[in-house]
């Protein structure tokens, strides 16, 4: 509206882009989705598993999965509105159709990454999901694909298991080895 700039002055007032980009979308839709998440998280994270009682672990299962969610929220949140100033002062063009498809085919190892998590196991379905993101981002060392992809799920599911006392799904097979290697 041109009479809004005149009767409050553009100095005085942030100006915000309305134009719907595919950012503001994306944006938009984690959002809704983390705020969404925070409001159902009880239905979400599935009751511990107890032991003559009591709860094998000190800590609520919906501790991190808040942190995180609130965490994304928050960056949601700053993005959306950062998103809405830039646009507002420099209208960028939108993504190639390269850029589409690489954001479309990450979505889609994401995707099978959390479909599989549960029959193959975290750490079957980690080094699979991040072998094939890092070639969708453009890595081609075979031995730097295979490094990250061997030691960070490994890594990742140390931590999880043993410092933060959270269980993740797992093959039987890994978890006897598991057991064995660790004394579980």
């Amino acid at each position: 509206d041109p009479e809004i700039p005149a009767l409050f002055g553009e100095s005085q007032m942030t100006r915000l882009s309305i134009r719907i980009t595919p950012q503001t979308i994306v944006i938009t839709v984690l959002l809704i989705v983390a705020l969404l998440a925070l409001v159902f998280i009880d239905s979400l994270i599935a009751a511990p598993k107890l032991l003559f009682g009591r709860s094998l672990s000190a800590l609520a299962p919906s501790l991190f999965p808040e942190i995180i969610i609130s965490a994304l929220a928050i960056l949601c949140g700053l993005s959306l509105i950062k998103a809405l100033r830039d646009d507002a002062e420099n209208p960028a063009p939108g993504p190639s159709r390269k850029e589409w498809l690489r954001g479309v085919a990450f979505f889609a190892v994401m995707t099978v990454y959390a479909l599989t998590m549960e029959p193959i196991g975290f750490l079957s379905s980690t080094a699979l999901a991040i072998a094939l993101s890092t070639v969708l981002m453009g890595n081609r060392s075979l031995v730097q694909i295979l490094a990250l992809s061997l030691v960070a799920p490994v890594a990742l599911y140390l931590a999880a298991t043993r410092l933060l006392v959270v269980s993740l799904p797992e093959l039987d097979l890994i978890e006897r080895a598991y057991a064995r290697l660790f004394g579980a």
